[in-house]
């Protein structure tokens, strides 16, 4: 069976009743699964301390369910209840957007509340790992973002250009609470021992940002800018440090072949730049579909931008990443995934410690109900 990637976009949205969805007095239910496995050839974890050499579920597995209704002809609500491991590897669920969307004309739309946040390509589904054909989205570029959401209003200005369409999103919000992890290289600073695993909360402040997006029947292209301010109490950064994000992206779903490819970089002054380094990333991935199988290969660098004078490390990686997807029926794939990680130039990648080398090796199985 063909997968197209229309098809995986229609699955991941959830917005519109999918099988097996239940509708009760105008509400309507859709759900999705994840059970990952990972394990490393390394006795260095991960930056975050849940890939190691020890076979761990808590990176990948997770459960949501989205919720949707229409009000009346014009206004609707939708919101994701998502249940995952927390920072502590305790199972923990709870609401991870909810937003009320009005329509002004059929191609102009007005949402308000928490909105997941549209920062790379499949950034507003990507806890829906059936959408997608990895296991996670390259780290190189998807770990570089730390807000999964903002408390705001955006647009979604739809259009038509020749065979494609345009989606214009301005959006304008906030980001208070949300955490990140803080960089072993900072450690010290806080009087906590190398390997510690440790989130600081954070806020983002006046956030002003556009999404662009060009979609035909096997092309997508997309880009994305925006502004902030970061502060950080807990960990001395009082002021409200200057941050500027941008990305781009395609992505080609064309007869049986697929191609992904993402870029960013992150530019931060201040102190915040010391615990949110200058970074820039990109990854390309390719795949082709035989029957109901598809093998994939994605290559992905992450890089310091940060000048001389910039208090923060930026960290540095190259991976290779063979994945392989098989359909399980309608709803339902099996993927594996097999990634060296190689840290570059002294730096310890995104790991607790500098390695020659790490071998990382993934199961999954994604359905969608």
């Amino acid at each position: 069976m063909h997968t197209r990637l229309s098809t995986w976009l229609v699955a991941a949205s959830l917005l519109l009743p999918a099988t097996g969805s239940l509708a009760v007095e105008n509400i309507t239910l859709n759900g999705f699964l994840t059970v990952g496995a990972t394990k490393s050839n390394s006795t260095t974890a991960s930056g975050n301390g849940n890939i190691t050499d020890d076979v761990g579920f808590d990176e990948d597995s997770r459960v949501g369910i989205q919720i949707s209704a229409d009000i009346n002809d014009r206004m609707s609500v939708t919101a994701q209840l998502l249940g995952r491991a927390d920072r502590n590897q305790n199972f923990d669920a709870g609401f991870d957007w909810g937003f009320v969307s009005y329509a002004l004309s059929e191609d102009l739309t007005v949402r308000g509340g928490k909105l997941k946040f549209p920062t790379f390509l499949v950034s507003e589904y990507i806890e829906v790992g059936y959408a997608y054909p990895w296991i996670r989205p390259p780290a190189e570029v998807y770990a570089s973002n730390p807000i999964t959401a903002i408390t705001g209003l955006d647009l979604l200005l739809r259009t038509r250009l020749g065979p494609l369409d345009l989606l214009v999103q301005p959006y304008a919000g906030t980001s208070s609470g949300d955490e990140a992890l803080v960089p072993q290289e900072v450690l010290p600073m806080l009087g906590l021992a190398p390997g510690t695993v440790k989130y600081a909360g954070f806020d983002a402040e006046n956030m002003l940002g556009i999404n662009l997006a060009l979609t035909g029947d096997w092309l997508t292209l997309r880009g994305g800018w925006l502004r902030t301010g970061v502060s950080a109490p807990s960990l001395g950064v009082t002021s409200k440090d200057d941050v500027r994000f941008a990305s781009i992206g395609a992505s080609i779903d064309w007869h049986d072949a697929i191609v992904y490819t993402e870029a960013f970089r992150r530019d931060i002054d201040g102190q915040a730049n010391a615990f949110f380094p200058n970074q820039k990333g990109w990854y390309a991935t390719a795949g082709y579909r035989i029957a109901r199988f598809l093998p994939h290969l994605t290559w992905a660098q992450l890089r310091d931008d940060n000048d001389s004078g910039d208090p923060g490390t930026g960290l540095e990686q190259d991976s290779l990443t063979l994945g392989l997807r098989v359909e399980l029926g309608s709803g339902a794939a099996l993927k594996l995934e097999a990634q060296r990680v190689e840290p570059q130039n002294g730096s310890r990648g995104l790991f607790m410690a500098a390695e020659d080398d790490i071998n990382v090796f993934s199961l999954a199985v994604d359905v969608i109900f």
